[in-house]
């Protein structure tokens, strides 16, 4: 009972000072020196859990706490609001805070309390670290998808991720409604008069995440059209039915950096935060917030 009344006490916190945090998001963490013991800390559970399934292992929801910690700092060092911090304090409102609300909630904020102040670090600099639910089967490479930026996420095997029931998906549209999608985004799109294929991929990458693909009268980036049609991935084929158009994806989200589903396949199998993090990410380095941020 003390423990749920302590838990409950702490989401209200983090409901009431969700102003303090984005005061100083918009000015930059001088401007409210508290934020760097305090905020970031009290805000994070609420992050990760937004982030990663709640019965995930352990140690995927540390290594995720450190994933999510990095990049917090990053946007607070690039003085970038993010509207991320608002939304996850949105969904704390909504939930009801009953037994079973408060026992998940509490992974989260013991992943957070025993990883305290530990971020993912760059040749001793805050960078972004990218993550996604589910790989396609191997994550992607970070140079070769956005260009040297991007050296420090190698590509890694992720077939723990063929596995899960959510690794397939199809999507299937009419003309039609793939029309009325895209020239919502892309008001000059249209399907043309060719008898080719009116759906073609272009280009894809070394795990077969789709670059281009020509839809129509225009070219779009995989991931372009992937948040255009609401696919689950950029990892897909397509195929003409005839009446309808399939789009075949594997894993959700982008592919890129650590893939949740594999990290807690590793922890399940023993393995710590730190393998994973270094699985994931063998060239950069855990490090203690408050000796980077001081340098940066």
């Amino acid at each position: 009972m003390k423990e749920n009344i302590k838990l409950i006490i702490s989401l209200l916190l983090i409901i009431l000072l969700l102003p303090l945090l984005i005061t100083a998001l918009i000015s930059g963490r001088e401007a409210c020196p508290i934020i760097k013991e305090v905020e970031v800390e009290d805000y994070l559970p609420a992050i990760v859990a937004m982030e990663i399934p709640w019965n995930y292992s352990k140690e995927a929801i540390k290594a995720q706490a450190i994933v999510s910690r990095s990049n917090l700092y990053t946007q607070l060092e690039e003085g970038a609001v993010s509207g991320e911090i608002k939304h996850a304090v949105d969904q704390l409102k909504e939930n009801k805070m009953d037994d079973d609300f408060l026992e998940r909630f509490q992974n989260y904020q013991e992943a957070v309390q025993e990883t305290e102040g530990k971020i993912l670090c760059n040749q001793g600099k805050l960078t972004d670290i990218p993550y996604c639910r589910l790989s396609g089967g191997k994550t992607r490479d970070g140079k070769e998808v956005l260009g040297d930026t991007y050296a420090y996420v190698p590509s890694v095997d992720t077939g723990a991720d063929i596995d899960s029931e959510d690794y397939l998906k199809g999507f299937y549209f009419t003309s039609e409604e793939i029309e009325e999608k895209l020239k919502t985004k892309y008001p000059g799109f249209a399907w043309g008069d060719s008898e080719e294929e009116p759906v073609k991929i272009i280009k894809t990458d070394s795990t077969d995440y789709v670059l281009e693909i020509q839809v129509g009268n225009q070219e779009f980036q995989g991931e372009e059209l992937r948040d255009a049609l609401g696919l689950t991935s950029s990892c897909f084929t397509v195929q003409d039915l005839g009446e309808k158009i399939r789009f075949l994806c594997k894993g959700i989200g982008h592919g890129m950096g650590m893939s949740q589903y594999t990290a807690d396949q590793m922890g399940k199998e023993g393995k710590n935060y730190e393998e994973i993090i270094t699985y994931f990410f063998p060239d950069l380095e855990i490090q203690d917030v408050k000796t980077v941020i001081g340098q940066n």
